[in-house]
């Protein structure tokens, strides 16, 4: 065993560019076409592969292979500190009718596989498995030694790239509380990974630790964070990414953020997902009626009105331009500030261009 190559495997730990190669590396040393690294979490699964298997894995997962592969079943089972290949748990007439070897493996020219788990203290099983061509013909006793003296140094840089990925998902919310945004990482399920304390402030107030998952109390923009976090852990294109968060229960109106955390191991050795973060509503111009609509929870009228006045219109001015009567533009008016939570056109001015609340300005101008 090549002592650089043990070099390489602590690279890759705090590289994460570095584990498809050194992947690539294993399976030289094995003399196997490919290695795949999977991380098996409660109900995800995620991996990293080496260059020669790239083409082939993702049909793997496509066709819902990794839910009934006996062979890793087995592997479990036999829980042993190794690695093990399939003449270990199956009779050779058992790996020759295996329904996935046959229909997956065997069509690509592979189907002998040698494979370890590593379990993690903080709750992932790390499953190395290379994979060779099947004219190759089984492991031999001497190659699967070299891999088991490669395998404490594979625990070691797992187990490390694992917590190095933690310090930056924490690092994120960090940064983020430094600049004082309440911040927090959910894993792939929806769950709390890690949050500073100006996110924990807000739970239970506006956020929900759930077991299954945060929620927001405001059941309604609830629906809409669902939508968005689904949509930002699988495809963030047309995702509704920043939600608008009324006011609620003191806290003032609010935008909530998601970021969806990409990067090669990054989303393998990590439970982090999508990045959450929190921002009052302060802005240097007036927001659009859409957003104003969404954060009150006013009508698409009254949205338009409260824009209108966020620019400085008067009464007169919004009554003329709608076609409507000035009594009907103060009607709308009260309507408005009872869903901003304000008395004054001045605070609502104010709260819409994220300017100080000035003094004076009681009633609507008329102008």
């Amino acid at each position: 065993m090549a002592e650089d190559l043990i070099d390489d495997i602590y690279e890759a730990s705090a590289i994460p560019e570095c584990w498809p190669a050194l992947l690539q590396r294993v399976s030289d040393l094995v003399e196997a076409r490919g290695t795949i690294l999977f991380v098996a979490r409660q109900q995800t699964l995620k991996y990293l592969v080496s260059p020669e298997l790239q083409a082939h894995v993702p049909t793997y997962f496509e066709r819902g292979y990794q839910f009934r592969d006996e062979r890793t079943r087995r592997l479990f089972d036999f829980n042993l500190a190794g690695f093990v290949q399939e003449l270990d748990v199956f009779t050779p007439e058992e790996w020759e009718a295996d329904p996935i070897r046959r229909e997956f493996w065997a069509p690509r020219g592979m189907g002998w596989g040698l494979a370890t788990h590593l379990p993690m203290p903080t709750g992932e099983t790390i499953i190395i498995h290379a994979e060779r061509n099947a004219e190759r013909g089984p492991y031999e006793r001497a190659i699967i030694d070299e891999a088991d003296r490669l395998r404490p140094h594979l625990a070691r840089a797992t187990l490390m790239a694992s917590r190095l990925a933690f310090e930056r998902a924490s690092g994120a919310v960090d940064a983020r509380g430094m600049m004082g945004l309440p911040a927090a990482v959910l894993d792939g399920l929806g769950r709390l990974f890690v949050a500073n304390a100006a996110f924990d402030a807000m739970v239970p107030g506006v956020f929900l630790d759930r077991q299954t998952g945060i929620e927001l109390a405001d059941t309604n923009v609830d629906a809409l964070l669902r939508r968005g976090f689904d949509a930002a852990a699988v495809d963030p294109k047309g995702a509704p990414l920043s939600l608008p968060m009324p006011a609620r229960g003191g806290q003032p109106p609010m935008i909530l953020h998601l970021v969806p955390v990409r990067g090669l191991a990054r989303d393998v050795f990590s439970r982090a997902s999508v990045v959450m973060f929190v921002t009052p509503v302060v802005i240097a111009d007036v927001p659009t009626a859409e957003v104003i609509q969404g954060l009150f929870d006013l009508t698409p009228t009254e949205a338009r009105v409260a824009r209108a006045l966020g620019r400085g219109a008067t009464v007169a001015e919004i009554a003329s331009g709608n076609g409507v009567a000035q009594p009907t533009v103060r009607n709308q008016i009260r309507e408005i500030f009872a869903k901003t939570g304000v008395n004054r056109q001045a605070d609502l001015v104010g709260l819409l261009r994220g300017m100080a609340r000035p003094a004076g300005g009681d009633r609507p101008q008329d102008g």
